[in-house]
């Protein structure tokens, strides 16, 4: 009888941000289990539909248009490494964006009754920035049924929105704060207007709301938008 096993490691950032004026950076990665670990680095394109679905692909291996190095890596147990990341790109107007791929390459399978792994991928974004950056964004069809927030962003600045810099509170009659939340990270590419997931709202005072204010906190006077006497904040 095979068992299954899941590597354990750490990586140093989750997001990867790039300027003109600072074009490398260092990820690291550290292993924190008990057993080696093999990798895989490649670097994808990334681009968003309107319907939200990403487009990715895979940039040719001697491609300089964003380089990682090394594209494989062998981690020992406690073992640490680095990867390097950087780009020589002319300064552009809108941010450049891609996904930055360290993918766990499965060990050989040692025979019958040899122990099984289940590996992971893991996709970084990886923002350049423009020379300027101008942030600008709109809040649209924000709806709730059966006690789940739906909106869309618009973003028409330079460079990405992230969801979770969206606040949503839910006030009482008197304005008390009932709640207040963000949604899961998700992000809204320049140029781009998109739906976000859906996002459950709290239920232990649902009936006491009356405004759901929702403010999307990208700039010094933030677009807001506001849901008088909703329905369906209660499933």
């Amino acid at each position: 009888m095979s068992t299954a096993q899941t590597a354990q490691y750490r990586l140093s950032a989750l997001k990867i941000e790039l300027a003109p004026q600072e074009p490398f950076t260092v990820l690291a990665i550290a292993n924190t289990g008990n057993v080696p670990l093999d990798f895989k680095v490649r670097v994808q394109q990334w681009q968003q539909r309107a319907t939200g679905e990403d487009e990715l692909h895979l940039l040719p291996a001697n491609s300089l248009e964003l380089v990682a190095f090394p594209n494989l890596l062998h981690l020992p147990v406690g073992g640490r490494a680095e990867i390097r990341l950087g780009h020589r790109l002319p300064a552009a107007d809108v941010e450049r964006t891609y996904r930055l791929l360290v993918a766990e390459i499965p060990p050989a399978p040692q025979g019958i009754g040899s122990e099984t792994r289940l590996v992971t991928v893991h996709s970084l974004p990886v923002f350049i920035k423009p020379a300027v950056i101008r942030r600008q964004g709109q809040l649209l069809n924000a709806q709730v049924q059966q006690g789940t927030l739906q909106m869309t962003v618009s973003n028409r600045g330079n460079v990405h929105i992230e969801a979770d810099q969206i606040t949503v509170r839910g006030l009482a009659e008197n304005g008390q704060r009932l709640f207040e939340l963000r949604p899961q990270r998700e992000y809204v590419l320049a140029g781009v207007t998109r739906p976000l997931m859906p996002m459950p709202l709290p239920q232990d005072q649902c009936a006491a709301v009356r405004t759901l204010q929702i403010v999307l906190d990208i700039a010094a006077h933030p677009p807001t938008t506001q849901i008088e006497r909703p329905t369906g904040v209660c499933r």
